[in-house]
């Protein structure tokens, strides 16, 4: 039995967890999440798949929007691209640009140290003889890959790190020795367990010595422990099976007790999902958790919304995302259609005009602003804001609205 578990968290650690892709009718359109690019790496020597979801609007706005990197990306790419594009439409978390880092040597690249024994002691040259790239990998991040997407998709400063497993420890361990490449870092079931729970002993002396003040991290711990085992006796445990459960209710407790280092962190344990099963589930509360103060407060009909609430809320999440973060056109225009569906005019114009200072060059907020003047019979206005739309894009709803008012001349 020993020897298949560890058969098994070999393929685990050594292979990504993800499908195979199959070949589409011709006759069958793909519904596309994103691109995939590759590029070259001067640092490792070879050539680097990257997987990358960007939003519309980041094209269609000039908005800039915060990056999420992941590691063993075509793994997670997928679901996590589409948690986060939910997430957003429910307007709990900004709009992200997502990158997927997919693996050519996944033991090399997401080690940070060499190490040939498994987490019972036991030596594997042959398996775990490539470990320890991790410090070339980092700095293919830092100084080729960020610099990559920076210049292709001119994004916003806010970047987030997600990882599971041995993508888990390679989080942890980029918190602690290159805080600054991330603003906020996610580590699903991490393998702590590596090289002699080295990163263990880093969070001890690193949360005690370094200031981590605007980083957060969101730890999730998945229930790899033995059927007869609880949280409590566990901690006492000696039996390798449950020591990676243990490992990460000791990393927890070591967190609790480094309030100094100004770092804000969430752990949770899950219960009912092992480490396979895991990454979802907690990629979905992670994002919740990091960004849960990015909701406006109101509901969006609510009547008695002001303009000042909107603005205030907006200058806390920018503090927060440390860079300027707008409402987004769509939020502020169902404020603004809620008040001209109720004749206030004047509060309707003031969230259009809004959209028209934030988005100037966008060509629905001048669409929006000529339906109230609509409204207020002002049919001159309104045909200067609609030609206004009409020569940033043509849209056949505003032509039609601009001909019927012509004809109306």
């Amino acid at each position: 039995m020993k020897k298949i578990v560890k058969t098994l968290l070999m393929l685990l650690l050594l292979f990504p967890l993800h499908g195979v892709s199959q070949k589409t009718n011709r006759n069958v359109e793909k519904i596309v999440l994103g691109i995939k690019k590759t590029i070259h790496s001067t640092i490792l020597n070879e050539d680097r798949e990257i997987w990358i979801y960007a939003p519309n609007s980041n094209a269609t706005n000039n908005s800039k929007l915060p990056v999420m990197y992941i590691l063993d990306g075509p793994s997670f790419f997928n679901s996590f691209s589409s948690i986060a594009e939910y997430l957003n439409k429910a307007g709990k978390m900004p709009e992200m640009i997502i990158v997927g880092i997919a693996n050519t040597n996944r033991l090399r690249d997401l080690t940070p140290s060499h190490s040939v024994f498994w987490s019972d002691g036991e030596q594997d040259s042959a398996a775990l003889g490539a470990s320890g790239g991790g410090e070339n990998f980092i700095k293919f991040i830092s100084d080729e890959l960020i610099p990559y997407i920076d210049s292709s998709y001119k994004p916003a400063p806010y970047k987030m790190l997600v990882g599971h497993s041995l993508g888990g420890l390679t989080v942890i361990n980029i918190l602690l020795n290159h805080k600054e490449l991330f603003d906020s870092y996610v580590a699903i079931d991490p393998s702590i367990w590596w090289d002699k729970h080295l990163v263990m002993k880093q969070t001890s002396e690193k949360l005690k010595s370094y200031n981590y003040s605007g980083k957060r991290l969101y730890f999730a711990s998945a229930n790899t422990m033995a059927k007869d085992m609880d949280t409590i006796r566990v901690l006492h445990d000696q039996a390798n099976i449950n020591s990676h459960v243990k490992e990460n209710l000791q990393y927890r407790d070591i967190l609790k007790s480094a309030a100094k280092s100004n770092l804000v962190w969430d752990w949770k344990y899950y219960p009912n999902d092992n480490h396979v099963s895991i990454p979802v589930i907690a990629s979905y509360d992670a994002f919740r958790t990091i960004f849960k103060d990015y909701e406006f407060e109101k509901d969006l009909n609510d009547k008695s919304i002001t303009l000042n609430q909107v603005k205030d809320h907006y200058a806390k999440v920018s503090k927060m995302m440390n860079y300027q973060v707008l409402p987004s056109q769509n939020m502020i225009n169902n404020i603004g259609y809620n008040f001209l569906s109720n004749k206030e005019y004047d509060k309707a114009y003031s969230f259009f005009n809004l959209n028209i200072e934030n988005y100037p060059s966008s060509a629905n907020v001048y669409d929006s602003m000529g339906d109230l003047y609509i409204e207020k019979k002002d049919d001159k206005k309104a045909i200067e804001l609609f030609k206004k739309a009409l020569s940033l894009k043509e849209q056949p709803e505003t032509r039609k609205k601009l001909e019927k008012l012509e004809m109306g001349k």
